[in-house]
Formats: structure tokens, C-alpha cells, sequence
């Protein structure tokens, strides 16, 4: 082989092996875009759970393993002075199991050997419902023209159901979130009672139409409130994006599911000419209340600063919790009313220093824009008595319609919504209040169903 037919060789093979190398350059090209499609992918999927906008305790998938570690201050375990769960059984009467006959040969030469003392709690073996042929007497006073249904009455003036299992139903759907057709086949396992979902539903729907004089008393009393926690998430109806908003005050907690998430279920609920605290996160809807005192919540800021991964980020996201346990240990002094006013210039100051020194951060002016947009309504809860910087108790009050999505996944009408904020909003009031769940239910059901409206004439 001659120089040049040994140059045109080597050159072949340079050509050959670039033409590799840009096989490889554009397959690696191919698989980079690839993956980060299916990055971008994951991660929008996993924005749906892991956001500054969901809190903790609603991710306990993401949570890091903690199992075989202690809490501080010691070891796991119940408080000091709880009861434990064996409680004190008083009983109400006497069974003895006894025979005088063996099973064996069926004779009668037996005695006792031991004697086992065993006290138990029992329920009665599902029976099936009883049908009563009810005659109510509907009465008219002839000294005053009063027409009345007898005080002592418990039957529903309309449909089939009674109190008892209107009540029953009600419990498994407000308390075990028993979804319709599960329901009707537990009414027909355990009580040998054949009803269809459309019946269950049915009787949901009678006890919402019964709860609208409580349901419009809540409304009324969260109008008044001084103070109230509000939130909102959103719910399918009909496959058409809905939000349940829940407002919470020291005793109530009213749920209402509008197809907006705007001011105008603000207007609704509050007024816009509402004075008291308002607890809440940063969504734009909330400055309709020009007139309120308004604390932004510090746990959705926290959960937005702890997103950042640079270095300035981690130490912006550090300083900023420094500040929020600054307020809480404050809080905790009892200040009086001067010293609130000192603190909250004081604090002011402190936090629109440190939004200056980060401004310059790229990664960082979303959480300085968050911040910025609603500046002096991060330290209400300085400058006014018992007020938390937080709004984790709308959240957790609002937890319990979450799981209920999770379970239906939507409402398939728009009736099934009304009837479910109706019912939902005074259960979690009642439990809220301490009240007995079943007595409260129990005593509305008779109330609204049981009697005509009486008239004189």
C-alpha cells in the first residue's frame, strides 16, 4: 500500500468513526430529551401532592422513614396520667352458661371443675327493621284556633323512613364516609333490609332538606364571628371544577361549594363590609376584605421557602423561620398593647430587611414577590391578641371533605353537593362543640320532619 492509498485508508476510517460519533451524539440527544420530558412529567405530578400549598400531614407517603426513632424527651408512648384503653365495665346483668349433661354420652355425672368469671360489652344480633302502621292525630285547640301534631310524635309526616334509620344512615356516611351502594348492601347484611343507593340517597336528601334552619342559623353566626379561618380546595361536580371553601370560627365550621373560587363567595359568606380577623392563605380573592384584619398564614410561606435548593435559599428559608419563632415566643408573653405596637414596627422592619438583601436572588423573587404582595398582613398576629400566625385550622378542619374526595372522587350532581355541604357543616360543628353527634341529629330530624308548622287562626 502506497502513502496514499494508506492516507485515503486512515481517512476513511476517521470519516467512519465520526459518523459513529455523531450516531451516538444524536441518540444520546434523543434519550436526554426523553428523559427530560418524563422529568417535567414527574414533577407536575408530583406538584399535585408536595406544594407549599398542601400541608405535611396530608403527605405522609413523602414523609422520611422515622420508625425506630424517639421522640424527644424519651421514650414513645402514652402521656403521663392517661387511662389507657381498658376501661372500667359495670355490668347490667348476669349470664351463666351451665349444664348438667355431657355432650358426649348425655349423662348426667358432671360437676364443676373451674368456674370462669368473664365480664364482656355486647350489641344485640342485627334484626330486621320493624313496619309500623303509625295514626298520627293532627289536633286543633277550640280555645285558641292552635293546630298542632302531638308533642310525644316521632314518625316523619312524609316518605317511609323512620327517625332511627335516617339517623343510622347518616352516621355511616358522615362518620365511616360509607359511599351509597356500600351502604345499601350493609342495610341488607346486617339488618336484612333491601334498599337501593337511589333510597340511600333518598334519605340523605330528606335529612339535608330537614337541616336548612340550622344550616342558615351557621351562616348566620360565621357572619357575626370576630374571628374566622378560611380555605378552599377544589371538587369535581359533574366533572366541572368546583371549590369547597370552609369557614371556621371558635365554634362552627360552615363548608360551602361554589363553582368559583372568587370574591363572590367571600360577599357571600362574610359581606364586604366583614371587620373581624380573617386567617388565610395569599390566593387574591381574600383583599375583597378591605375591612378586615387580615393574618396571611406563615405555614404556606414556610412550605414555599423550604422549596428552594440554592444556598441563599436555604438561608433565606432559615431566617424566615427564625422569624416566625421570634413572633410565636412573643406571643407567648402576654404583651400588652403598646408592646404589640413596638414589636410590630420592630418585626416589620426585620422582614422588609431581609426581602431587600434577597431581592437579587433569581431563585428567590417568587417567595419575595409572595411576601411583598401582601407585606403588613404577616404580622397581625403581632400586633393584635390571640391571633396565630397560621391558618392550620381551616386547613385541618377541611381535611375531612379531602378524604371524602379521595373516596367518591366527585359529585355527580349539583344537589349531591348541596346536600353534602349542608350535612357536613353542622356533623363538624356539632363534634367541633363537643356535642353528641347522634342526640344533635337525632333531635333535628324530629324537629323538622316530625311536626307540621303550627298556624292559629
Amino acid at each position: 500500500m502506497n502513502e496514499v492509498d494508506e492516507i485515503s485508508f486512515k481517512m476513511a476510517q476517521l470519516a467512519a468513526a465520526l459518523a459513529e460519533r455523531d450516531k451516538i451524539i444524536l441518540d444520546l440527544r434523543e434519550e436526554h430529551s426523553k428523559l427530560r420530558a418524563d422529568n417535567e412529567l414527574l414533577r407536575a405530578e408530583l406538584a399535585k401532592y408536595h406544594n407549599s400549598n398542601s400541608p405535611p400531614s396530608s403527605n405522609k407517603h413523602l414523609k422520611p422513614n422515622t420508625q425506630g426513632k424517639q421522640s424527644r424527651g424519651g421514650k414513645r408512648g402514652a402521656p403521663v396520667g392517661h387511662e389507657g384503653t381498658t376501661r372500667e365495665q359495670k355490668p347490667t346483668e348476669k349470664n351463666v352458661v351451665d349444664t348438667d349433661e355431657c355432650p358426649n354420652c348425655h349423662g348426667h355425672n358432671v360437676k364443676d371443675t373451674e368456674v370462669i368469671n368473664k365480664i364482656t360489652e355486647e350489641i344485640p344480633e342485627p334484626v330486621p327493621p320493624k313496619v309500623t302502621d303509625n295514626e298520627i292525630h293532627k289536633k286543633e285547640c277550640l280555645d285558641c284556633g292552635l293546630k298542632f301534631i302531638p308533642p310525644k310524635n316521632t314518625v316523619p309526616l312524609k316518605g317511609t323512613i323512620g327517625i332511627n334509620l335516617m339517623l343510622f344512615v347518616l352516621l355511616i356516611r358522615f362518620l365511616l364516609r360509607g359511599v351509597l351502594r356500600k351502604t345499601a348492601s350493609f342495610l341488607e347484611a346486617g339488618f336484612a333490609l333491601k334498599v337501593t343507593p337511589a333510597t340511600v340517597n333518598a334519605i340523605i336528601k330528606r335529612a339535608s332538606e330537614a337541616a336548612d334552619k340550622e344550616y342558615e342559623a351557621l351562616k348566620r353566626r360565621v357572619r357575626v364571628a370576630t374571628r374566622v379561618f378560611v380555605d378552599e380546595t377544589s371538587f369535581s361536580v359533574l366533572g366541572v371544577n368546583y371549590w369547597v371553601w370552609i369557614f371556621r370560627t371558635k365554634t362552627d365550621i360552615l363548608l360551602v361549594i361554589r363553582p368559583t373560587r372568587g370574591n363572590k363567595v367571600l360577599a357571600e359568606i362574610l359581606g364586604q363590609a366583614y371587620s373581624g380577623v380573617v386567617h388565610c392563605d395569599c390566593w387574591r380573592a381574600y383583599d375583597f376584605l378591605s375591612n378586615a384584619s387580615i393574618q396571611r398564614c406563615w405555614a404556606h410561606l414556610l412550605r414555599k421557602s423550604k422549596e428552594l435548593l440554592g444556598v441563599a435559599g436555604r438561608h433565606f428559608h432559615a431566617k424566615l423561620k427564625l422569624l416566625f419563632d421570634e413572633i410565636t415566643d412573643f406571643n407567648q408573653t402576654n404583651p400588652t398593647t403598646e408592646q404589640r405596637q413596638e414589636k410590630f414596627v420592630e418585626m416589620k422592619v426585620k422582614l422588609k430587611k431581609l426581602v431587600t438583601y434577597y431581592s437579587k436572588n433569581e431563585e428567590i423573587r417568587p417567595v419575595i414577590k409572595y411576601i411583598n404582595n401582601h407585606c403588613d398582613q404577616w404580622l397581625t398576629c403581632v400586633r393584635l391578641p390571640d391571633v396565630e400566625p397560621t391558618n392550620n385550622l381551616a386547613e385541618q378542619g377541611i381535611r375531612e371533605t379531602v378524604m371524602v374526595r379521595k373516596i367518591i372522587g366527585a359529585f355527580r350532581s349539583e344537589d349531591g353537593s348541596k346536600h353534602y355541604e349542608r350535612l357536613a357543616s353542622l356533623v363538624a360543628s356539632w363534634q367541633l362543640q363537643g356535642l353528641d353527634l347522634q342526640k344533635e341529629l337525632r333531635a333535628m330530624l324530629i324537629r323538622n320532619l316530625c311536626f307540621t308548622q303550627t298556624e292559629v287562626t
